[in-house]
């Protein structure tokens, strides 16, 4: 990490709201260096952005930044997939963004380059090629479960045809 780099952390973290922090972390850490290894997706998940941030208490916040088009036109993403807690927003919520590719003036300039040292610069490249394929098949069929009322939902209905309706004698 260079000392313009820390420089720029620093300003970024006294002048930029919470939100426009928190957008310039995603750039940072997970899109730009998605972009420039050549990757289509990425996963990103709400309790690691809050934990990789040091933040306490901001989860809703994090999860709203991340499913906001502000992120998506800023950062040249699209939301692929969204798998939310029940409740819509916690550290479980994982959104898979699909990458557009940038042309090389676009992508110049928007933010500083990430260090070799960061946590996550390598995180996808460590994984097998069947993780990865996992995670980009993740959340596929999100659109199915919610028209059946939901993944738990779903998987009540079935269970119910599996082991039958219960006798009410052995209860």
């Amino acid at each position: 990490m260079t000392f313009d780099h820390i420089c720029y952390s620093c300003y970024v973290m006294l002048v930029r709201s919470q939100a426009e922090q928190i957008r310039h972390y995603l750039q940072l850490e997970y899109f730009s260096p998605a972009r420039r290894r050549g990757e289509r997706f990425v996963t990103v998940r709400a309790g690691d952005v809050h934990r990789e941030l040091g933040l306490r208490n901001r989860v809703p916040n994090v999860c709203q930044v991340m499913e906001s088009r502000i992120l998506e036109r800023e950062a040249s993403v699209k939301v692929s997939s969204k798998q939310a807690p029940p409740k819509g927003r916690g550290t479980t919520l994982t959104i898979t963004y699909t990458i557009e590719p940038l042309n090389q003036s676009q992508d110049q300039g928007q933010v500083p380059p990430v260090s070799e040292s960061s946590p996550i610069a390598d995180l996808s490249n460590s994984r097998p090629a069947s993780q990865r394929l996992f995670y980009e098949l993740r959340g596929l069929g999100a659109e199915t479960f919610s028209a059946l009322g939901g993944g738990e939902s779903f998987l009540k209905k079935e269970r119910a045809q599996f082991y039958g309706k219960p006798n009410r004698a052995e209860t």
